[in-house]
């Protein structure tokens, strides 16, 4: 078989790192922070994994940080959310009973509710599906 045509030229592919990789997704993590109802509310926004953790547990830390914190975790922007986030919300979950707070937790993803199920935190922060129903809650 004979190849028809000028040769082909061979393009080496970008190097693809997770910071590449996010950026090309546009999913940086980030937290929005604002006060409703006599709750900080903190709303997760983009994919919740270990590049992000940081940054957004500085916030939730931020939040939780108060004596008897009343804080609600909006969780309806998150895209991705792993075991990472698991553990953020174990880190703002014992701050809030540490300093006699109270903590609603905002989710309404099935992805998102199934790995709060697997890792046991679904029936401790017993999520809300709208911020207007954890701001109701008593």
């Amino acid at each position: 078989m004979t190849q028809q045509g000028p040769p082909r030229r061979e393009v080496p592919a970008p190097a693809i790192t997770p910071g590449r990789l996010r950026a090309d997704r546009g999913a940086a993590p980030r937290a929005c922070t604002y006060k409703a109802a006599g709750y900080t509310v903190v709303e997760l926004h983009g994919e919740i994994d270990i590049v992000g953790r940081e940054r957004i547990g500085l916030e939730l830390d931020r939040a939780t940080s108060p004596p008897a914190p009343s804080v609600v975790i909006d969780l309806t922007p998150t895209r991705f959310f792993d075991c990472s986030g698991l553990e953020l919300l174990c880190r703002a979950y014992r701050r809030v009973r540490d300093r006699g707070g109270r903590l609603r937790l905002v989710c309404d993803s099935p992805l998102i509710l199934r790995t709060l199920r697997v890792g046991g935190l679904l029936d401790v922060l017993c999520p809300a599906p709208t911020l207007a129903d954890a701001l109701r809650e008593d």
